[in-house]
């Protein structure tokens, strides 16, 4: 981890980012001398590589603000209820495959009932190769995984990126121009049927999804900040103050 600061994660993000958007404009200078083809992958891998840097950046994300959580040692009771839901995920993995005539059957669900009341140490499921961290899915990066990670986390904001037209116009070309090039079930010439042409937008969505890296390490930060976990957050006010 070469950052120590939501804000310094975004940057090293932006600068990947940015690397990506100058190569793409040397290739639209010099794109009489490039086959269709050859920019047409060029596009492709951009593609993956922004989905892979937003990726990277939601995991993250929601592995600071866990360890944050895990690492204060707090009860359970004091959570935001959506992040009692993770606390209690193995719980709710047990509840769903545990059959009627299980001896914890009945156990399992009545931990769930009364996690508002209990005084145990949260533990929130922690990085692991095995599978996504929750609230994370493991698929493409959409606006409604953000949604989900803002909404559980208690983000100021949850709903700011919903009426950011430009952000999610991006997110959801370059998720479709992602998941088609990787898989290579379409040649990227088809893919971009006139790559020359869309160089120009690729580098616009990318820059858009720039933008979200800041506006997500914002929120980050305050989560840590204000304690945004916890039901009753105890800077609430001041965080309002600040805006």
């Amino acid at each position: 981890m070469s950052y120590t600061t939501p804000e310094e994660r975004a940057v090293e993000g932006r600068d990947r980012l940015e690397m990506w958007r100058r190569l793409l404009r040397s290739i639209e200078v010099a794109s009489t001398q490039r086959s269709l083809d050859t920019t047409a992958e060029m596009l492709g891998s951009a593609a993956v590589a922004a989905m892979a840097e937003l990726e990277g950046f939601m995991r993250d994300l929601v592995d600071s603000i866990t360890r944050d959580i895990n690492d204060r040692h707090i009860p359970v009771r004091l959570l935001r209820p959506e992040v009692r839901v993770l606390h209690a995920h193995s719980t709710f993995e047990s509840v769903r495959t545990l059959a009627p005539k299980n001896d914890k059957f009945w156990t399992r669900r009545k931990e769930i009932a009364r996690l508002h009341m209990s005084d145990d140490v949260a533990s929130l499921p922690a990085r692991s190769e095995k599978g996504p961290q929750p609230p994370l899915r493991g698929t493409t990066i959409a606006l409604r995984d953000i949604y989900e990670v803002a909404t559980t986390f208690g983000f100021r904001e949850s709903s700011r990126l919903q009426g950011n037209g430009k952000i999610i116009a991006a997110l959801k070309k370059l998720s479709s121009y992602r998941n088609t090039y990787a898989h290579g079930s379409v040649p990227p010439a088809e893919i971009f049927s006139d790559p020359t042409s869309e160089i120009a937008n690729v580098i616009e969505y990318i820059g858009h999804v720039c933008d979200l890296l800041d506006l997500l390490a914002e929120d980050w930060n305050d989560v840590l900040s204000y304690k945004l976990y916890l039901e009753e957050p105890p800077a609430q006010h001041a965080a309002s103050d600040r805006r």
